[in-house]
């Protein structure tokens, strides 16, 4: 099996160590953030809407106006990124490659090049668990635009038929992607957190040491708050509402949540979570959530789902490896949910009796 890149590069660079700075190129998502004020000085706070989802920034130990250009220019990335990479959005440069591509190869910038090949990247890694081709199967059940009824078993079929990140080609002399008639790129899964740690490189630019980056539970915590050993983000209740079950310390390193119990249809007396094997075309039913902890939130936003589709069996396969990966499942239990941690969270994950 191939090695994990915990970057997902295209260049096939080298792991960065555990304790190392986060790769370039790098919770749904329903963690929460409990962080304390930074020491006597209160921490400075920015927030936007986009990505369809409410998105912030936290900034410790810089002076107001130094926090306000940093967090601002953290914030307008956000907005650069959704620009390129939006499936919603006619004009971004991924609706465009969807459009036109229809078997013809499609030059792209270098930077959606190498996020595509990140996401292939992690298909791999997670055997076909997590795919940004799997529009056609997730929108069968209602989502993303469909119509909330129970397909048939042809209409998975038909399909499954254009669903396959192996299907997708991709040309790195001249950055082009070509898909085949039908198929379709949906970058929902990775662009979160590619976009975080994009924010992240860029407060780290304007000298900021201690932050935490929010889109729409996809987050990174830079440094730690003053005197504090990391911080501390909340994980919610997988049945939903507004319970914390847990909380995870973090410093330089992100954390991503997903779980269908916020995103769901209910058809007949039967409900149905947004999360869809890509591999199957139904929706995954034995899995509340997940939440992995990684170096980056490019990988922290794609094995989240690639880990919820696989479960606690298939999810250790990928844990295991190098990579620093830690991931805790919520499964259904008698009338409450059971827990099941793996790999090595070093005494920084707290679960509420």
């Amino acid at each position: 099996m191939a090695p994990f890149r915990i970057n997902g590069a295209a260049s096939g660079s080298a792991r960065p160590p555990c304790t190392g700075a986060p790769a370039r190129t790098a919770l749904v998502l329903l963690t929460c953030i409990t962080f304390a004020s930074c020491s006597q000085e209160e921490p400075y706070f920015q927030e936007t809407f986009v990505m369809g989802t409410a998105a912030s920034v936290t900034i410790c130990g810089l002076d107001e106006e130094q926090a306000r250009e940093a967090a601002a220019s953290a914030l307008h990335e956000l907005h650069r990124i959704e620009s390129i990479m939006s499936s919603w959005k006619e004009d971004s440069e991924l609706s465009r490659l969807n459009r036109l591509s229809r078997g013809n190869r499609f030059r792209v910038s270098a930077e959606l090049f190498v996020l595509v090949d990140s996401a292939l990247h992690f298909s791999m890694v997670t055997s076909g668990a997590f795919d940004i081709t799997a529009g056609p199967v997730i929108r069968l059940w209602g989502f993303h635009g469909g119509d909330v009824r129970l397909p048939t078993e042809n209409e998975i079929d038909e399909a499954l038929s254009r669903v396959g990140y192996r299907r997708v080609t991709l040309d790195a002399g001249d950055s082009s992607i070509t898909l085949e008639p039908g198929m379709e790129l949906d970058l929902g899964g990775i662009a979160k957190g590619y976009a975080v740690d994009r924010a992240v490189s860029l407060l780290r630019e304007k000298g900021a040491t201690s932050a935490l980056v929010n889109l729409g539970g996809n987050i990174y915590a830079l440094g730690t708050p003053p005197g504090k050993d990391g911080w501390s983000v909340g994980i919610r209740d997988p049945h939903g509402g507004a319970a914390i079950t847990g909380t995870i310390l973090l410093r330089d390193e992100a954390v991503a949540t997903s779980g269908n119990y916020e995103n769901f249809v209910v058809i007949g007396e039967k409900r149905y979570g947004h999360i869809v094997d890509p591999r199957t075309g139904r929706p995954v039913d034995r899995v509340l959530s997940v939440t992995v902890v990684a170096p980056t939130a490019l990988a922290t936003d794609a094995l989240s789902t690639g880990l919820f589709v696989l479960g606690p069996d298939g999810g250790r396969d990928i844990v295991d490896r190098p990579g620093c990966i830690r991931a805790l499942y919520a499964l259904p239990g008698n009338g409450a949910a059971r827990y099941k941690a793996i790999g090595d969270f070093e005494g920084r994950l707290s679960l509420t009796e």
